[in-house]
């Protein structure tokens, strides 16, 4: 699944918009009176809370009030965007999705998704993220193709995942299938405690997000086998793409975006949506995120997101009919 292109077209169809808005626009009227919370659906330490609490701080001082970051983990994101459908829609309380909460769920669990996609406010798309196959050093495995022997000679060998349905399991999965081998899958509450049991031995891999995965191969924690977008990561330069290891189109990175409850007032979302841009646009800014792999999309308006998350959900329902990942 390409998700690059869509965005590089979102962008430029806003050009005129995001420059009527200028850079130095000042904020909408509305202000918040008090500290505002930011839902994150995974536990602290992970690439979700990173790129949270890495926003939150200059979001914060753009609106004037502290944006506090709260771990809500649990079921792949599901738990935090039940919260933030059911919270009041007073610019009070803010949600990061991403994929597997936001769009992934609604073809995985229908029946106990106690949410629809209108239960939200899609502020603004965030950042963009390659994703790594990443194994525990004792895998005796320095490819995607070693992987594949490996796990045909270790049946019971399984991989971690910070939650059923999330876009990394999808991933895993669609590469698993594309290989012609199977592994169980054992679901966490976060990214954080995958990597624990990655580097402690009782998992075989994951799929992780290049914000962590690339300074746990750095130190040489874990090895990294394929990176799994069309291009390779600037931070892993010599590890190769699963296309460039023979998995054809493969081309799935991770998204996060912003989101309140649905019913948030115009003069709320405006204030929000300016502000993030600036945030995204400030070079401080712009040089953590990609230090962390993140690549800021900005201008990307609420009624563009709604858009953009359409195409993602008909994706990703593509993605789990050619996998054969069943309902949950």
């Amino acid at each position: 699944m390409s998700i690059r292109p869509m965005i590089h077209a979102g962008v430029c169809a806003l050009t005129l918009a995001t420059t009527a808005l200028g850079s130095t626009a000042a904020l909408a009227q509305w202000k918040p009176e008090r500290p505002v919370k930011l839902l994150v659906g995974f536990a602290p330490g992970g690439s979700a809370d990173t790129l949270a609490r890495l926003i939150a701080e200059p979001l914060g001082r753009k609106i004037g009030q502290p944006v506090v970051v709260e771990n809500v983990p649990g079921a792949g994101g599901n738990i935090m965007a039940q919260r933030l459908s059911t919270a009041p829609a007073d610019g009070y309380t803010l949600g990061m999705g991403a994929a597997g909460s936001m769009s992934v769920t609604f073809h995985l669990n229908p029946a106990a998704t106690k949410y629809k996609p209108e239960s939200f406010a899609p502020v603004t798309l965030l950042a963009t993220q390659p994703n790594v196959v990443i194994v525990n050093n004792n895998v005796p495995a320095s490819n995607i193709n070693d992987l594949k022997s490996y796990i045909q000679k270790n049946p019971q060998a399984s991989y971690g995942i910070a939650g059923i349905g999330i876009s990394n399991h999808l991933i895993a999965e669609s590469m698993l299938s594309r290989l012609g081998v199977k592994m169980e899958a054992v679901a966490y509450k976060g990214a954080a405690p995958v990597i624990t049991d990655l580097l402690g031995g009782h998992i075989v891999m994951t799929v992780d997000n290049i914000t962590t995965a690339a300074a746990l191969v750095k130190e040489g924690k874990v090895k990294a086998l394929g990176v799994t977008t069309a291009k390779r990561a600037p931070q892993l330069p010599d590890v190769p793409t699963l296309q460039e290891q023979g998995i054809k189109n493969f081309d799935m990175p991770t998204w996060q975006g912003l989101f309140a409850p649905a019913g948030l007032p115009a003069d709320v979302m405006k204030a929000y949506f300016q502000a993030v841009q600036e945030v995204l646009k400030d070079p401080a800014t712009h040089e953590k995120m990609a230090l962390l792999g993140s690549e800021p999309v900005a201008g990307v308006s609420s009624a563009d997101f709604v858009k953009y998350l359409a195409k993602d959900r008909q994706q990703w329902a593509q993605t789990i009919k050619a996998a054969n990942i069943q309902p949950q």
